[in-house]
């Protein structure tokens, strides 16, 4: 999310930028912990734009082509797949996408600190005014204490 919140030369701010960055920073400190205090300068590497708009529809881009469609939706599949440190999670993200993608739902769902605040606040001021309904999805809901 910061990457995406930074700016940096003008550079766009997707995630790729902060993955090159952060790589530069650390192979900077190894260099200087070694010894090594020459300046090199920072170089981005534009390896394409992938974006999603709805299921199977998706555009690609690297360099002047451009993919769109299923194929292109095939591609972010791979990339983010491959993206992930670890063999062992990249399974359970499949699984999980295809859970997903077969129920067109979240194969989980995260429940914040901030949503369990929330949830308590608004059940408090409805018993204090006395309108909480039996069957509210707060009294009876996931959240509900």
């Amino acid at each position: 999310m910061v990457g995406e919140l930074m700016t940096l030369d003008l550079l766009p701010g997707p995630a790729q930028v902060a993955i090159q960055s952060g790589r530069y920073a650390a192979n900077t400190i190894v260099r200087r912990l070694h010894g090594d205090t020459a300046e090199r300068p920072f170089r981005y590497r534009d390896l394409g734009t992938m974006a999603t708009v709805s299921r199977f529809r998706v555009i690609a881009g690297v360099g002047r082509v451009r993919v769109p469609g299923f194929p292109a939706w095939l591609m972010w599949l791979v990339v983010h797949l491959l993206a992930l440190t670890g063999f062992k999670s990249r399974p359970a993200v499949l699984f999980n996408w295809t859970v997903a993608f077969l129920g067109r739902g979240h194969a989980q769902r995260a429940i914040t600190t901030q949503q369990v605040f929330a949830d308590q606040a608004v059940a408090a001021q409805a018993a204090v005014i006395g309108t909480l309904d039996p069957h509210s999805p707060l009294r009876n809901g996931p959240l509900a204490s």
